[in-house]
């Protein structure tokens, strides 16, 4: 993702993200199972709101009058390559390994694991109905892409627009959700590529997008510790998270447009738990940046967000195919249980980390990647 100028001397940010893409990795590795994902407990559900906090970083480092064509230039080509790595590399690196290792995939497990990085086998399918894992499946961030990727196109195209105005704003945010609550409550079924997904996604980048007209991390930055108001903001949005998660569980199912107990309705307070999340996850960024080695670390997770989404499950499942027999059912194997799973989840985070630092330096050494003009690595 970007940075503005404001962000390069803000280390909030990226421990920000950090933070948030840890959450997710810990909570598809060590709690979840896809096999019956059931109702976690409110508290966990609030983490998985982490997810959402990158759709408002998004939007809050926004940079207005490049347009819509310049926007979408610098971002579709990223996010392109990104989905042909996801729908295709990895696929096929993941199912060279299982078969080496006698795991029960062939051709057919290959091929329904890229349609369905591609999202064409969700492709007008009921949200609830779950479909069988490929056996080489790996990653849980091709959604999360497309989604993306449509969301920018609507924000990109209305940004400008409605940036100095608020009140054209608050309509936009308000259509945006309505469009979302009415897809949900009227029709059954996904869209191709996710799109049912992004009005939700761009109402969050436009709630970033004011976020920082008010400058919220510079302030939270640059605040007096001392300052009643300072603390009152942390606080009090915490709080109020807690209360509304504990009475209206945002649910873990975002790619399924699943916010709440209340079907497209829970649109409303999902939007507005997202953007607590936010706030308080920030805050705890500002406070982790003040510890060395822990502002570090995530710091540098940070750093490399999009490719640990993409990777921590390809890594999981490549650790494990010598020693677990995968199905279709759970994504990783259900004899892989307790404290190990954790241990794991922290390795694959790690090991991702790795990859994520090193790999594109490789790749541009040996000639097949190359740099933009702002001289980042395409990946």
């Amino acid at each position: 993702m970007e940075r503005s100028e404001a962000s390069s001397r803000l280390k909030s940010p990226d421990i920000f993200k950090g933070i948030a893409i840890s959450f997710i990795v810990v909570l598809h590795l060590a709690i979840i199972s896809k096999g019956d994902v059931g109702d976690p407990a409110p508290a966990i559900q609030a983490l998985y709101l982490g997810l959402v906090g990158f759709f408002i970083m998004s939007g809050y480092f926004f940079k207005p009058g490049r347009g819509f064509k310049e926007n979408m230039r610098r971002r579709s080509r990223l996010f392109l390559v990104l989905l042909i790595v996801a729908a295709a590399v990895l696929p096929l690196i993941s199912f060279l390994w299982c078969s080496l290792w006698g795991q029960p995939t062939d051709f057919d497990d290959l091929v329904s694991c890229m349609t369905r990085t591609f999202a064409l086998e969700r492709t007008f399918v009921p949200f609830d109905e779950r479909l069988p894992w490929a056996i080489c499946g790996f990653s849980m961030g091709y959604y999360f892409l497309w989604c993306m990727l449509f969301a920018f196109v609507i924000f990109y195209a209305i940004a400008d627009r409605i940036r100095d105005d608020a009140r054209r704003g608050m309509v936009a945010i308000a259509v945006l959700l309505g469009i979302t609550i009415a897809y949900r409550e009227l029709f059954d079924f996904s869209l191709p590529m996710y799109a049912n997904l992004s009005p939700m996604a761009a109402a969050f980048m436009t709630c970033g997008m004011y976020l920082a007209k008010y400058d919220l991390v510079g302030k939270v930055e640059s605040g007096a510790v001392g300052n009643p108001k300072w603390w009152g903001l942390f606080l009090g949005s915490t709080a109020i998270l807690l209360v509304m998660v504990h009475l209206l569980p945002p649910s873990i199912d975002f790619d399924y447009m699943n916010f709440g107990k209340y079907g497209g309705y829970s649109a409303v307070p999902y939007i507005l738990e997202g953007i607590l999340s936010f706030v308080m996850i920030l805050y705890i960024s500002f406070f982790f940046s003040k510890i060395p080695i822990i502002s570090t670390v995530f710091e540098k997770i940070g750093e490399h967000t999009m490719g640990i989404l993409l990777l921590h499950v390809f890594v999981a499942k490549m650790t494990l195919a010598p020693f677990y027999t995968f199905n279709d059912v759970d994504c990783l194997p259900t004899e892989f249980a307790g404290i190990a799973r954790l241990v794991l989840s922290f390795a694959s985070l790690f090991v991702s980390y790795l990859i994520c630092e090193y790999g594109p330096r490789m790749l541009i050494h040996l000639g097949i990647l190359g740099k933009n003009a702002e001289g980042e690595t395409i990946f």
